[in-house]
């Protein structure tokens, strides 16, 4: 039986070994290849809402690169809104995070497919957030900003226009 177990360790410590170390070699290797996450970047914005009333809105925020392929937005916004035949104060809280199909800018358009929660405050409104889903498409860098239009569901139909300082080679 000894001698079994020998004839079966023998090649499994020859053949792993040198398996296990070229595994952990290229990992390593893999690791010091793969680019730095790029440093949170600030984000310009306006924002059309048409829900309970039509808002129009204006705001800033952060994206905060949350790995090679999803980014997560923190903005805060303040415009108007439109009802019962009246114009009141707005804001609104998002925190969005969208996967991009395109981080390092391969293709001229990047599309990016998010949600996250948007909290609405309007003049005579409860404060309640809202679920939110967007999609977003990234043009060509101008400069030092890319510009990008988002669509989505969240407290009603939105459609936005942002620009972000966003680095060289990342979206």
């Amino acid at each position: 039986m000894k001698r079994s177990v020998e004839r079966c360790v023998k090649p499994c410590v020859i053949i792993g070994l040198p398996a296990l170390l070229a595994l952990s070699v290229s990992h390593a290797v893999a690791q010091a290849q793969a680019p730095p996450a790029p440093a949170p970047y600030p984000e310009l914005r306006v924002d059309a809402i048409s829900g309970r009333g039509t808002a129009l809105q204006g705001g800033a925020g952060v994206t905060i690169p949350a790995g090679i392929y999803v980014r997560v937005a923190i903005d805060g916004a303040a415009g108007t809104t439109w009802r019962d035949g009246g114009a009141h104060a707005s804001g609104r809280g998002d925190v969005l995070a969208r996967f991009t199909l395109d981080p390092f800018r391969e293709v001229p358009l990047g599309l990016s497919l998010g949600g996250g929660v948007s909290v609405p405050m309007a003049e005579g409104d409860r404060t309640r957030p809202y679920a939110t889903v967007v999609v977003d498409v990234e043009g060509r860098r101008r400069g030092n900003w890319t510009p990008a239009v988002q669509v989505g569901l969240g407290g009603g139909v939105r459609v936005g226009v942002a620009i972000r300082r966003s680095p060289l080679r990342w979206r």
